[in-house]
């Protein structure tokens, strides 16, 4: 096994990006001390939001949202905190992930903060939200998305993130500040499927919308406190985080996960993120489907047999390649994003 791949993800590559600051003196990450797992009292499933038998023939389980569930201890919140408020003056300087997403956020804090690392790398979070999502998970193997953390925008008639699915499979969001203080700033999802809410918006829902959906439709996540977060299937459930009525701090942490094994089904859209300007994207994505593609290609030297005729073995070949091939298209057709 190459030295840079774990068991079930990818290790952060050497090095840090282009701008990125890796902060000093911190904390060590103690699972055992940081974390206070407890379970959501409500979880929502995919069918239950209406998506059909053909929609979720690619999903890895039925698992859609759940209610806010404990995550860190007291000490975990002091700590990460702390280090949010280190990395302001080092969050990402593009104004938006899409067409319509707006707001303040830092991706890839796992390369500025060791702590922040270690604890989307926690086994005991991964076997947790494993359990909860019906399916294995590891810790995002694209560093942008493994560790991201959002704040109020700075003009807050904006909303902190506007309509949209993500471009992950799961995903947990986090309450890192005192939710208490907040007028504003709910996170919310559609009580549907992301094609009612993109034929709603006319939008496409990885770009996102800033109109209002029925608000008959719409569900609000409550946070106790901080340390508490949820988990989605990001990529199926249509959510934003509304705008703050008031000027407040509002420091959420958006962990993300790959489901394994490396061969598994997984909805991680590396086209879509390569037309972000974090800088390392590119490579990062690159190695992500890469580690999958190769871990396809070797469990298909078993799979293939002798009697397999000419099309069946172009079939296998293509469906191992497939994903790698297109976004090395992709990149082809689109050329440097960040040149």
């Amino acid at each position: 096994m190459s030295p840079h791949i774990s068991a079930d993800t990818l290790n952060f590559p050497n090095g840090l990006p282009t701008g990125y600051r890796r902060l000093a003196k911190e904390p060590t990450f103690d699972a055992q001390k940081h974390l206070q797992l407890e379970q959501p009292g409500e979880t929502i499933s995919l069918n239950s939001l209406g998506y059909t038998k053909a929609d979720l023939r690619e999903c890895p389980s039925m698992f859609g949202v759940c209610s806010a569930f404990r995550i860190l201890s007291d000490a975990g919140i002091e700590v990460m905190l702390d280090l949010c408020h280190k990395m302001y003056s080092n969050r990402n300087s593009s104004l938006g992930t899409g067409n319509n997403r707006l707001g303040s956020y830092i991706r890839g804090a796992g390369y500025r903060s060791q702590f922040v690392r270690d604890f989307c790398d926690s086994p005991e979070l991964a076997e947790h939200l494993s359990n909860l999502a019906g399916t294995p998970l590891a810790r995002h193997s694209v560093p942008a998305v493994a560790c991201g953390i959002n704040y109020a925008p700075e003009d807050i008639s904006r909303a902190v993130d506007s309509w949209h699915t993500d471009s992950v499979s799961f995903d947990v969001v986090m309450m890192v500040s005192d939710p208490s203080n907040l007028d504003g700033g709910e996170f919310q999802y559609f009580s549907g499927t992301k094609h009612e809410g993109e034929q709603l918006l006319g939008v496409k829902a990885e770009h996102g919308g800033t109109a209002d959906l029925p608000d008959e439709r719409v569900t609000t996540i409550e946070f106790p406190k901080a340390g508490y977060g949820f988990m989605q299937q990001g990529n199926m459930i249509f959510h934003r985080a509304c705008k703050l009525n008031q000027r407040a701090e509002r420091i959420t942490m958006i962990p993300s996960f790959v489901v394994t094994p490396s061969t598994a089904n997984d909805a991680t859209n590396s086209i879509n993120m390569s037309a972000w300007d974090d800088p390392g994207i590119i490579t990062e994505l690159a190695r992500h489907e890469a580690w999958r593609s190769a871990a396809r290609l070797n469990e298909l030297v078993d799979d293939l047999q002798l009697n397999d005729n000419h099309d069946m073995v172009i079939e296998k070949l293509e469906q191992a390649l497939k994903p790698l091939l297109s976004f090395h298209e992709n990149l082809k057709n689109t050329g440097d994003n960040n040149a």
